[in-house]
C-alpha cells in the first residue's frame, strides 16, 4: 500500500511541476493543518496535527478539479488506569471538486480513500471544504480553510474539524 501511495504521489507532483510550465491553470498548496476529534471519535483521540499538498486544476471559469494527500495524526486518550489509545495516523487521498462562489470564497467537496496506521486499514473518506483564498502576487495566494474530514468503514465513523492554512503557487 505504501508502495502505491509513494508512486500516486511522485506522478501527481512530477506531472504538476511540467503543467505548472505549460498551463497557468494549475496551481499547487501546501500547508499545516490541526484538526478536532468530533463524536464518538472524540473519545479515544483528541486534537490532529499535519500537514497537506494539493494540486488544482482549473477546468472553467469558477469551477477546478482537486487532488489532495498529506499526513494527519491525531493524539490518543487516556482511558484510565494507566491506559492509553494509540496516536491515529492518517494518509487521506481525496479528489474533489472547488467552485468559487464570489470573489475569494469557495466550496470544495472531495471524496476518497483514508489509510489508517496500526493495521486500522483503509476507510472511505469524504470532506466538505468552505475556504478563502487571499491573492498575493503573481498568481500565488494564501488558502485559508474549514473542514471536516469523515471516514468511514464497517459501519464505524471517524470525523474531525480542522483548520487549514496553506500557500498556493
Amino acid at each position: 500500500m505504501k508502495k502505491i501511495f509513494a508512486v500516486i504521489a511522485i506522478t501527481a507532483i512530477c506531472s504538476a511541476a511540467h503543467a505548472q510550465n505549460d498551463d497557468k491553470k494549475f496551481h499547487f498548496s501546501v500547508g499545516p493543518e490541526v484538526g478536532f476529534a468530533t463524536a464518538d471519535f472524540s473519545n479515544t483521540h483528541s486534537v490532529g496535527i499535519g500537514a497537506t499538498i494539493q494540486a488544482e486544476n482549473n477546468i472553467g471559469g469558477t469551477t477546478s478539479i482537486t487532488l489532495t494527500t498529506g499526513y494527519m495524526s491525531y493524539a490518543g486518550k487516556s482511558a484510565g488506569a494507566g491506559i492509553k489509545y494509540k496516536a491515529a495516523g492518517i494518509i487521506p487521498l481525496k479528489a474533489g471538486i472547488k467552485y468559487f462562489l464570489s470573489g475569494g470564497f469557495y466550496g470544495l467537496a472531495q471524496l476518497g480513500a483514508g489509510f489508517f496506521n496500526n493495521n486500522g486499514g483503509t476507510a472511505f473518506a469524504y470532506s466538505p471544504v468552505v475556504g478563502y483564498e487571499f491573492n498575493a502576487n503573481s498568481g500565488k495566494a494564501i488558502d485559508a480553510s474549514l473542514k471536516y474530514d469523515g471516514y468511514s468503514k464497517n459501519n464505524a465513523n471517524l470525523g474531525s474539524v480542522g483548520i487549514r492554512l496553506a500557500y498556493k503557487f
